[in-house]
């Protein structure tokens, strides 16, 4: 017998040392590669950052500066589409008046709104309920609603029983968490939380306009297609304001409220920042308020930069004809 010769050994062991050198530069560069994506995403998630800054202090000099008529601000459009700025992020202006105000909702009204997005009246029911035991001030539960108890059983945080603070607040209200994201982002395109009652004739969407004048959806889409490019709504043919309702006709206004839903995208990442800003220079004390500013991830995809007009940032070179009310000229 014959013993092995210890140079037997060194191929198999170079082999082994070569393969265990092989493994840990892949983990090394695995790693690596992890690393540069997190610092990739974090450098695009601080130029995001900075773009909605200097977005926000760009909307804030427009929306204290242009006048603001009928469905415009200046030349800004206030229905919600998107304008590019010169850095490329995308912003939209919503007047608030052209949009179901959560703060002063009846249990009729979240009903009819609902049922605009194809929400069954037994759905839609037990969500108006829900929504008004969440907001009131007391603990009664309301025959399709939910308080605290309900709450604790379904391992939910127990609701606030106090005004919602944004629209947002709507995922965290039983049943209402459990939409499909697709209704609940209707939904939320069409909401605002706020003190005004009225409804701005030139802005109003058909779900909002069914929501409050009774009408349903198919005729409320009708009576906006016969809206005149730059005129109001014709009033005449609302079930609400047909039957001779004073009160119901004057909720229409045909001017755009001092809150104005901002949303600003920038494109590298997969989020808004979406900012509630009411003009407050009547007041004396500050030009703007900001009533809220929410991150919320984009469920829909942004349009193509070949349809996003660049935004109208530049003053009227003249001012605007004075508006004219019963009681004389506003400037």
């Amino acid at each position: 017998m014959h013993s092995r010769s210890p140079q037997g050994f060194v191929l198999p062991v170079t082999v082994i040392l070569l393969a265990l050198i092989a493994v840990g530069v892949s983990v090394m560069a695995h790693s690596s590669d992890k690393l540069r994506a997190l610092v990739l995403a974090s450098r695009q998630e601080q130029q995001a950052s900075v773009a909605v800054q200097d977005t926000l202090s760009q909307a804030l000099y427009l929306t204290s500066i242009l006048p603001r008529r009928g469905s415009r601000l200046g030349e800004i459009d206030l229905d919600g589409r998107y304008y590019r700025t010169s850095d490329g992020t995308y912003l939209s202006f919503q007047d608030a008046a052209g949009m179901f105000n959560l703060q002063r909702a009846t249990s009729s009204e979240l009903i009819r709104l609902l049922r605009a997005f194809g929400v069954s009246d037994d759905k839609a029911a037990v969500l108006a309920d829900t929504l008004l035991d969440y907001v009131d001030a007391d603990s009664l539960v309301r025959l399709n609603g939910a308080e605290a108890a309900q709450y604790d059983d379904a391992k939910l945080p127990p609701p606030r029983n106090a005004p919602l603070l944004t629209a947002t607040e709507l995922q965290r209200i039983a049943g209402w968490r459990d939409l499909d994201p697709e209704t609940m982002r209707q939904v939320l395109d069409h909401v605002y939380v706020g003190t005004m009652g009225v409804v701005n004739r030139y802005t109003v969407s058909a779900p909002v306009l069914s929501a409050i004048s009774g009408a349903d959806i198919e005729l409320a889409r009708k009576l906006l297609a016969l809206r005149a490019p730059g005129m109001p709504l014709g009033l005449e043919s609302l079930p609400s304001v047909a039957t001779g309702g004073f009160l119901a006709a004057g909720r229409y206004v045909t001017l755009p409220s001092l809150t104005t839903r901002l949303t600003i995208c920038p494109v590298a990442v997969a989020w808004c920042q979406q900012v509630g800003l009411t003009a407050t220079s009547d007041g004396g004390e500050a030009p703007w308020h900001v009533d809220y500013s929410v991150r919320q991830m984009r469920i829909a995809p942004l349009p193509p930069v070949s349809q996003v007009p660049a935004l109208p940032d530049q003053p009227p070179s003249q001012p605007p004809a004075p508006l004219i009310t019963p009681f004389g000229n506003l400037q």
